[in-house]
């Protein structure tokens, strides 16, 4: 079965929202058509949003040993080894993935102080629990979308995010290949501002990104491409194969050559 053939996804209609939010997604099956086994969440550079219909879905840090038992939730960006595993025989999810800054837009609380599953209900209190009620009454997926795409825009927070946008971007267009002094130069700030803001803004300093955005590259490639290990290191500029090795066993818990093997069966909020 293809991994990706379940899942429905919207990108949002307003404008502004769609710099905010990357896509909308949907995926109604069952564990029969999966499978039960626990699934590692390879770290991307976003926000994910899940809201789990019915049954909910295991979600262990194996970094800090701490699992919860969670229906509604979001993830932080970090280099921790996270898995997730369907407690019931229904998978049916309907999330969203943000922008890095996405959070940002949502919540004055610095996103480095939030836990690494950051329980939407205690954040948003009210809101998130009548957008619960909200999206059980709606009859198609793209009411769904509509509901998250309203709860959304009825909560935007005026932000000044200029600095840590441009950041982003930079980073983006060097493919994660870039150092924190020359960043920093390019922007016109301080190593200190900026981790500041990485901190207060995305949750993790500009150094832990830097890492994730490379390994999102290198886990594309390894899924895509038909070129060896050795190749995959050296166009995304590790030091050698043994850093490679390192940096990606470090964050994934995988070796490339293990974390090859495996990416085609990934099937929950990976693509």
């Amino acid at each position: 079965m293809d991994p990706d053939a379940p899942f429905i996804i919207r990108k949002p209609n307003d404008p502004f929202l769609a710099s905010i939010v990357e896509s909308y997604f949907y995926l109604d099956t069952t564990v029969s058509q999966l499978s039960r086994q626990p699934e590692p969440i390879i770290p991307f550079p976003r926000i994910t949003f899940g809201y789990f219909f019915g049954e909910p879905f295991t979600v262990t840090n194996h970094s800090i040993n701490q699992s919860a038992l969670v229906n509604i939730a979001i993830s932080k960006i970090a280099t921790q080894q996270i898995s997730v595993q369907p407690s019931g025989e229904t998978v049916r999810i309907l999330g969203a993935h943000l922008r890095p800054y996405g959070l940002a837009y949502f919540t004055k609380q610095s996103i480095d102080k939030m836990p690494w599953l950051i329980d939407t209900e205690e954040l948003f209190g009210d809101v998130a629990t009548n957008f619960v009620k909200r999206i059980h009454a709606c009859q198609s997926t793209e009411q769904l979308f509509d509901e998250v795409e309203t709860v959304f825009l009825d909560n935007l927070l005026t932000r000044d995010m200029d600095l840590i946008r441009e950041a982003i971007n930079l980073i983006e267009e060097n493919g994660g290949n870039i150092k924190v002094a020359d960043l920093s130069k390019q922007l016109g700030t301080t190593n200190r501002t900026l981790r500041n803001h990485f901190n207060d803004k995305i949750g993790c300093s500009p150094k832990e990104y830097l890492r994730i955005v490379k390994l999102k590259q290198v886990a594309y490639e390894l899924k895509h491409s038909p070129d060896s290990l050795t190749r995959i290191a050296h166009e995304n500029e590790y030091f050698d194969q043994a850093h490679f090795n390192h940096e990606v066993k470090g964050i994934t818990g995988r070796s490339p050559n293990q974390l090859k093997k495996e990416i085609p069966s990934f099937r929950f909020l990976q693509f």
